[in-house]
């Protein structure tokens, strides 16, 4: 909202022989109308930049990839876009005999040359809900490649429980402009090598 500041007159207020003279400070005094309005925003020039890549994914409302198998075969799922990005994956334990497996799931992410992403898994790995806030995994960075690498479950010896879960895997944009002419790449793999 723009504001003209008026200064008031106050009629038969004044006083033979005092005269009020603001301080010279090198600014307009307060009821100048080249003065702001209290409650004026100043915005530094060295503020961050306004992020131009919005997106209105949230983990809750993930699209769902499918499923891979986190003790055996090799499936993999793929997905590309531009813009930040949840998605969800189940990961099954098909493989229930002696020695036990661990169940693996990977999220590998490629970054076109113009725009940098970041990938996060979420996992609970001790109860089969939902994660969105706690991250898991390990996670290495080689150029425009970024994985993360889950693993949970039973270890040499099978612990008898089911360790399906579902994993939520999240696509951050690091710098704040996208474009759909230059997408990130994400591929998902199930009991990574």
């Amino acid at each position: 909202m723009l504001h003209r500041w008026v200064p008031l007159l106050f009629l038969g207020c004044a006083s033979a022989g005092s005269e009020i003279t603001p301080p010279d400070s090198g600014k307009p005094p307060v009821d100048s109308p080249d003065s702001p309005p209290p409650d004026a925003l100043e915005i530094p020039l060295d503020s961050p930049p306004m992020n131009l890549c919005p997106s209105t994914a949230t983990c809750q409302a993930a699209v769902q990839l499918g499923t891979v198998s986190g003790d055996t075969n090799n499936l993999k799922l793929s997905a590309m876009g531009h813009q930040a990005a949840w998605f969800r994956v189940r990961v099954t334990e098909d493989d229930e005999d002696v020695p036990g497996l661990a169940l693996r799931m990977s999220a590998k992410l490629t970054s076109p040359a113009s725009n940098d992403y970041d990938v996060f898994v979420y996992l609970n790995a001790g109860s089969d809900v939902v994660e969105c806030t706690t991250t898991t995994g390990t996670k290495t960075i080689t150029g425009a490649e970024k994985l993360d690498r889950a693993e949970w479950g039973e270890g040499f010896v099978p612990n008898g429980l089911d360790d399906d879960r579902d994993v939520s895997i999240e696509v951050r944009p690091v710098g704040v402009s996208c474009s759909a002419a230059a997408p990130w790449q994400l591929e998902i793999e199930g009991n990574w090598l």
